[in-house]
């Protein structure tokens, strides 16, 4: 997700936090870098709106958040997509409780 919000800005939110493999590695640099989830990241970097204000390359979270290093999704009309440790996740757009403008 923040590869897209890289691509798509110039603005590169986890400059300082790449270069892990693992998802522990992930997690202990996150830390580092002062953040205690990626939420926490995005709550710092992005400005909230409502989730019916979210249009394409925005980023939303689902209103369950399952661990600390749960991406972000990148809302694309009715879906949102989002990652985890076995790949691509697509959520649905009424799914989306909280969002941020890209």
């Amino acid at each position: 997700m923040f590869d897209i919000v890289r691509d798509m800005t110039g603005f590169d939110p986890i400059q300082d936090i790449r270069g892990y493999s693992t998802e522990a590695g992930a997690l202990k640099r996150l830390k580092q870098a002062g953040y205690t989830s990626a939420l926490d990241l995005v709550e710092r970097h992005f400005v909230e709106i409502a989730p019916a204000m979210a249009q394409r390359g925005d980023v939303g979270y689902p209103m369950t958040i399952s661990r600390d290093l749960m991406s972000p999704a990148i809302i694309d009309g009715v879906h949102a997509f989002s990652k985890d440790p076995s790949g691509g996740v697509l959520i649905p757009r009424s799914s989306i409780a909280r969002a941020w403008r890209v």
